[in-house]
């Protein structure tokens, strides 16, 4: 678990050069290419455990999905084996704020109220912040009860301590999965009258082998 966290860790980090360097600047962008990452890099066996990654849809377009969620990307991982057979998902809002900058009190407020929607689904909620110094984490739950103004200094998590914790099951809700997109996408349907999209996914199966 320890060196999977640490690949995945590798794997914001590369993304976040790509932003770096101008590759890729617009948030939603940038986590097309980071979930892509990911993927790529948790693909094949780490550690003793053999890893399947799969993205499912993710296009421009989700605003009302993001509206029901709170959340742009979610992340599920299941793992079958001996002393281990679970499933479990958490739900992201990114932003990308550099360290020493702020964001402004409308900007505030609305990631609150997306904290806030994220934490009516599910208290699996966290935020990342992208920038050129990398990702930086935290829970929903800090960000909506605090002055985050300067969101990067107020992320105290890393990538590595984010996954690692994630991957070794102290967090992370077996509710949140795309059973949860499947509704929430359906009830969106039912309100507009057209297929809505889903959000980034990343699912993850590990097998101990």
């Amino acid at each position: 678990m320890r060196e999977a966290a640490h690949v995945a860790a590798h794997a914001t980090k590369t993304a976040m050069r790509e932003m770096a360097k101008g590759n890729v600047w617009d948030e939603d962008d940038v986590t097309g290419v980071l979930v892509g990452e990911l993927n790529a890099a948790l693909r094949g066996q780490i550690g003793g455990f053999n890893w399947d990654a799969k993205i499912l849809r993710h296009r421009k377009g989700i605003a009302a999905q993001e509206r029901a969620l709170g959340a742009d990307i979610l992340i599920q991982i299941s793992t079958k084996g001996i002393g281990r057979d679970y499933e479990k998902g958490v739900l992201i809002q990114s932003k990308k704020v550099e360290p020493r900058s702020e964001l402004s009190s409308n900007e505030l407020k609305r990631l609150q109220e997306q904290c806030d929607t994220m934490l009516s689904h599910t208290p699996a909620s966290y935020v990342f912040d992208y920038s050129s110094g990398g990702i930086r984490c935290s829970s929903a739950n800090k960000i909506s009860g605090t002055d985050a103004h300067a969101l990067y200094e107020h992320c105290e998590l890393t990538p590595f301590r984010f996954f690692f914790d994630f991957f070794r099951c102290t967090t992370g809700d077996r509710n949140v999965s795309n059973v949860l997109v499947d509704k929430v996408m359906a009830r969106i349907a039912t309100k507009a009258g057209s297929e809505p999209v889903a959000p980034a996914v990343l699912s993850l199966t590990v097998r101990e082998g």
